[in-house]
């Protein structure tokens, strides 16, 4: 009786601990996500520390989530092969560019690479 019960138990928390870790990285992404947006909102209101501050948490999320669940680097880069990884590194540049033309003062353009960015983060998690 004590064997079916262990069993299930082991199963039930396997299973649990598989959802939570699937919640964190969901958690850190749709932070990520909302700090973008945030970035957005500020460009449009010509806030360039707004931006660069909302950018830099965007970063330090999708930092966090790699380190929770990293992934390695294709010695040849062949497009396609590595969604997530291309879809990452497409990110990252992206909030590059935002942050710097926040710090220029261009702010349409801050704008649309934050755009960008939260694009390639949103197929980051639907890619496999």
């Amino acid at each position: 009786m004590k064997k079916p019960f262990s069993c299930s138990f082991i199963a039930f928390a396997f299973l649990a601990g598989c959802s939570t870790m699937d919640y964190a990285t969901d958690e850190h992404e749709d932070k990520a996500l909302q700090e973008l947006g945030l970035a957005v909102r500020n460009a449009e209101n010509e806030d360039a520390g707004g931006v660069i501050a909302h950018t830099e948490k965007a970063k330090k999320h999708l930092i966090e989530e790699n380190h929770e669940h990293p992934y390695t680097q294709p010695f040849i880069s062949i497009y396609g092969q590595f969604p997530k990884a291309e879809h990452d590194m497409e990110t990252f540049e992206e909030m590059d560019k935002a942050i710097g033309e926040a710090k220029k003062g261009n702010f349409t353009r801050a704008a649309e690479a934050a755009r960008r960015a939260s694009v390639h983060l949103k197929q980051k998690a639907w890619s496999k």
